[in-house]
């Protein structure tokens, strides 16, 4: 074959044989005409002084507050990428301690006999007082009762949690402060700042006013690092979060007053910053949820339920009296547990229980890389969820052991199934328990737990090879459940042939509401 010369001749393609391509009318740049290039559009002058409201609440339903059939993916995703984590982290020798993703995922057995064991005396809602609301709300044709129920329900939980919410907007902020600019950080500093006055003068403790404090910062400046004066700052109020005899009202007051109105300046002139915007969003919806735990706002849910119960019973003033100090009492008993679990979970005395708590604790050490530190704040954000008062229905994915690999399982647990009113009778204690396996090994499974008085109904979808072998082990089954003091009432095995839509499981879920008034 002869090759081509240097010196050979190529034709060179005429202009005319490019097709001409058609520029779009609404280019902002086009050489045909400047016209369009030339028209922006103007932005608004007045932009700083829009609907902070409007956008905030816009931001809070698509970051924070997304329905429940449009965040599972997301959340599955995040446990998808612990457990391929999981798998390249036990293929590399000594890159992570296997007692660690041991703890993460829970033994299938285990985590059975922990759905069992759940009962209404795990919830903050106990009592002879919930035990009549509970009653109450099964009336039908009084609207208004059950709207003051659901009222007393949320400003309880808002109440017992509060130390709770005061610690995750102080974590929040803590977080937030180290992705700001220099200006914007120098406003939430202040804010830190005001917070640890608080505090202090709640502990008692002598209050410097504020030109000795500029001193002191002076002082410190010129003998350390601004960031080592930080540290030590949210050391402090870590500290005086967890002491007994917080300032409530000024706390509030504090948070209300001039968080929020900096929170808002930060966001408008971060506007353009994902990350700050939901860091914000989460911050306000925590000092709301504190606002709602006054217990003012408590006292007034009470009142307004004492006004709905007017037409099905003779309520005089001192059994009103009686009835909001019942309820505070148990709003101090449900204190005192939550203190006493939190106090638990530090002193690794109780045994395997703890186990998962400190691990995580261990995975998110700023030793450990990046990757490991973002799986375990995942999995905390999946974890980490209360038991909603109002929604019957709860929604979690937990990483699971199952046949001999690491996977994860979404979970739909139904506290008021139509099931418990069957063909035998209404039940006084139902509990449908709805979860879903994908296994890269394996295949999908999909179990349906129903727990009705001490009878449970287990009916299982499996991928075909594996139907009888799960239909062997029934009697092992059995036992376990008999070990928890129920009975196997019904024990089916199905091969998994199509996945059921959310909506077609829970028909409820359609009538779910989601929104948040941020006025407080």
């Amino acid at each position: 074959m002869d090759s081509i010369k240097i010196t050979s001749t190529v034709s060179t393609p005429k202009v005319n044989d490019i097709p001409s391509k058609h520029t779009p009318s609404d280019s902002v740049f086009s050489i045909n005409g400047t016209d369009n290039g030339s028209k922006i559009k103007p932005v608004s002058e007045n932009y700083d002084k829009e609907s902070f409201r409007e956008t905030l609440f816009q931001n809070l339903q698509k970051e924070i507050l997304k329905p429940l059939m449009n965040s599972t993916t997301a959340e599955a995703d995040a446990l998808r990428k612990l457990v391929l984590i999981s798998e390249l982290f036990e293929s590399s020798a000594g890159a992570l301690p296997k007692e660690l993703l041991d703890g993460l995922f829970i033994n299938t057995q285990d985590l059975l006999s922990e759905l069992l064991l759940r009962d209404k005396t795990d919830s903050i809602f106990k009592g002879s007082f919930f035990d009549s609301l509970r009653s109450l709300a099964k009336l039908d044709g009084y609207p208004q009762l059950k709207e003051a129920i659901v009222s007393i329900l949320r400003h309880y939980d808002a109440h017992v949690n509060r130390n709770q919410t005061l610690n995750g907007i102080f974590l929040e902020t803590s977080r937030l402060l180290m992705t700001l600019p220099s200006k914007e950080r120098a406003l939430l500093e202040q804010q830190l700042l005001k917070l640890e006055l608080v505090l202090t003068k709640s502990n008692g403790k002598e209050q410097p006013n504020q030109e000795l404090q500029n001193l002191i910062n002076l002082k410190a400046a010129q003998n350390g690092k601004p960031g080592d004066q930080l540290e030590q700052r949210l050391s402090r109020i870590e500290t005086l979060l967890n002491s007994k005899n917080l300032n409530y009202q000024e706390i509030q007051q504090l948070l209300k007053n001039d968080t929020i109105p900096v929170l808002r300046q930060i966001l408008q002139s971060q506007a353009y910053s994902d990350k700050t915007y939901q860091s914000v969003a989460t911050i306000i919806d925590h000092i709301v949820r504190f606002d709602k735990g006054n217990p003012e706002q408590l006292e007034a849910a009470v009142l307004r339920f004492s006004q709905a119960l007017k037409p099905l019973s003779n309520l005089t003033d001192s059994d009103i009296v009686e009835m909001k100090n019942q309820l505070f009492r148990h709003a101090k008993e449900a204190e005192i547990l939550s203190d006493r679990l939190e106090s638990s979970s530090k002193n690794p005395g109780d045994g395997e229980k703890v186990a998962l708590a400190q691990l995580l604790e261990q995975a998110l050490d700023e030793k450990n890389s990046s990757k490991i530190i973002n799986s375990a704040q995942n999995l905390l954000e999946t974890l980490v969820r209360n038991e909603s008062p109002i929604f019957t229905i709860m929604h979690f994915l937990i990483p699971l052991r199952f046949l001999d690999e690491n996977s994860y399982g979404e979970f739909f647990v139904d506290k008021d199934p139509a099931a418990k009113k069957g063909e035998k009778g209404d039940s006084d204690n139902a509990t449908d328990i709805f979860f879903t396996i994908q296994s890269d090994r394996y295949g999908n499974f999909e179990v349906e737990l129903l727990a009705r008085d001490k009878n449970i109904t287990l009916n299982i979808k499996s991928p075909g090879p594996l139907v009888e072998t799960l239909k062997a082990t029934r009697e092992q089954l059995k036992s376990i459940v008999e070990e928890q003091g129920y009975s196997l009432a019904s024990y089916g095995v199905g091969e998994y042939l199509q996945s059921q839509t959310i909506l077609q499981r829970f028909p409820k879920l359609a009538f779910r509401k989601v929104g948040l008034d941020v006025t407080i």
